[in-house]
């Protein structure tokens, strides 16, 4: 057994008559999913151990079932996301080499067509068919492999190994301690390796994994109390959808004890109303790339501080870990420096698995003084070094674009868009675009039901240079997301600027 199964059998040996999840009415315990699992996994005798194995299935029992039979039996699990389109996972499926397609009912036809096309078997995950106990004895060192946006196009998969996930449980442990009696939401797509955060922290901790259904997820503040959750992780998006739907009101998550977000910047303003909405709860922004396993670094939210930014910071580093801000000379910043953020740490993964030059490119065998690591992960993650808060995420070194030659953070219009508009679901689109990667201007969009267009550009005058200034301002109802629950700046492109 891999070190991270090992916890995880250890936790279940502990907490056997305790419930593990609670999914669509149904609630397991721990010897009851583990018995579970270990059936799943008898099924898979003709697999390798060792051996990568897709998996393709929505948030379900059998999904749940499928990743602890792999983790447990020491095949690392390729999590594809059923809603993507059939381009992307036969990608994924091409870079992966997977030896057996794991798959629910729903996605049955998409697992043989990946098995027809790509290698490999499809097996059904049913976790209540009868077969013996056969943990395979060999296992691989990777805990699962979770492909990521490629800048060639090309989804990059990322091996992630088990000594990586263990070291981040007992890190995160050592700040915000997951409890027995705690009921863990798991809003993520397996797909997303925040998911990783759910599964392993809550089953590890003894506690209870309570995932919503697809209609559930509609309303997650409804579903978190329906369900008696302790612990809330999600991306920001999702409460600022509900603050929009006024479902945030001031003290309408009282169960909540610990609100944790990850996966975009984390507006100072929403992370308030999410503290106001769960008064009990301490507020954590957390950061971290599928690179350096889940999430590296985290910020409690103080809501007595005073000029905050406009972003939560990122926080210092897990014990072990280290993010330093460096230049382009390879030095770290001065205190009010901004340059690219680099990590290391025992969470740093093996890396892209048949991708030698984004490898070489992004894991570096060298050393950053003042600090003990000698391999550094760089995150392109554009950060400020700021004297009094830290790290302050400034967007990202190559999502910039470039507006009369001069550079532009989309996140930095943002900012000054939220202010401005008093909300915090915003976006910046640059548009019109030019040959090279270019834009003219920049479009902002508000999500509210009118915007004063004037008021909201006057103000955002008032932050940012004129060639920064969004030159219209729109009006959505929604703001797009993609399967990661991320705003999708080209779906607002195309349904609101290429259309004329």
């Amino acid at each position: 057994m891999t070190v991270l199964a090992a916890r995880l059998a250890a936790a279940a040996r502990v907490h056997a008559s305790r419930p593990a999840l609670s999914i669509g009415g149904e609630t397991l315990s721990y010897a009851e999913l583990f018995a579970a699992a270990q059936r799943c996994t008898a099924r898979m005798h003709g697999v390798p151990a060792g051996a990568r194995v897709g998996l393709l299935a929505h948030r379900s029992l059998d999904a749940y079932v499928g990743v602890l039979a792999l983790v447990l039996s020491g095949r690392p699990y390729v999590p594809i996301n059923p809603k993507a389109p059939p381009e992307r996972q036969s990608a994924i499926a091409a870079a992966a080499g997977c030896a057996a397609w794991l798959h629910d009912a729903a996605t049955e036809a998409a697992a043989h067509a990946l098995a027809a096309g790509h290698g490999g078997t499809a097996l059904a995950v049913d976790p209540h068919a009868a077969g013996p106990r056969d943990f395979a004895a060999a296992a691989s060192r990777h805990a699962y492999v979770m492909f990521t946006s490629g800048t060639t196009g090309t989804p990059k998969g990322v091996a992630v190994r088990a000594d990586n996930v263990t070291a981040y449980i007992d890190a995160f442990a050592a700040i915000a301690p997951t409890l027995p009696d705690d009921r863990c939401t798991q809003f993520f797509d397996l797909s997303f390796d925040l998911s990783v955060h759910d599964m392993f922290v809550t089953w590890a901790s003894g506690a209870c994994l309570v995932a919503p259904t697809e209609a559930e997820l509609i309303d997650p503040v409804g579903f978190a109390n329906r369900a008696g959750a302790s612990v809330w992780f999600s991306v920001p998006s999702a409460p600022a959808m509900a603050q929009r739907m006024r479902r945030l009101g001031a003290g309408v998550l009282p169960g909540l004890r610990l609100a944790l977000f990850c996966g975009e910047p984390l507006p100072t303003s929403l992370a308030l109303a999410v503290h106001a909405a769960a008064p009990n709860a301490q507020v954590w922004n957390l950061y971290g790339p599928t690179e350096a396993t889940i999430a590296i670094t985290a910020q409690r939210l103080d809501p007595a501080a005073q000029a905050m930014p406009a972003t939560v910071p990122l926080g210092i580093a897990y014990a072990g870990c280290a993010a330093a801000v460096v230049g382009d000379d390879g030095q770290p910043v001065l205190p009010g420096g901004s340059g690219e953020l680099w990590l290391a740490g025992p969470q740093i993964t093996d890396g892209y698995i048949n991708n030698p030059a984004e490898q070489a490119a992004k894991f570096l065998s060298t050393t950053v003084p003042g600090y003990p690591h000698d391999l550094w992960y760089r995150s392109g993650d554009l950060v400020r070094n700021d004297p009094i808060w830290g790290l302050v995420c400034q967007g990202r070194l190559d999502d910039q674009v470039k507006i009369s030659g001069y550079r532009v953070e989309l996140l930095e219009v943002e900012e000054a868009l939220r202010r401005a508009a008093g909300t915090s679901e915003v976006a910046a689109v640059p548009w019109p675009l030019n040959e090279g990667g270019s834009a003219e201007g920049l479009v902002g969009f508000v999500c509210a039901a009118s915007v004063d267009s004037r008021a909201i550009t006057a103000g955002c005058r008032e932050l940012l240079p004129p060639y920064m200034v969004p030159k219209r301002v729109i009006a959505v109802d929604t703001l797009p997301l993609n399967v990661n629950g991320k705003i999708d700046r080209k779906a607002l492109r195309q349904q609101h600027l290429e259309r004329g």
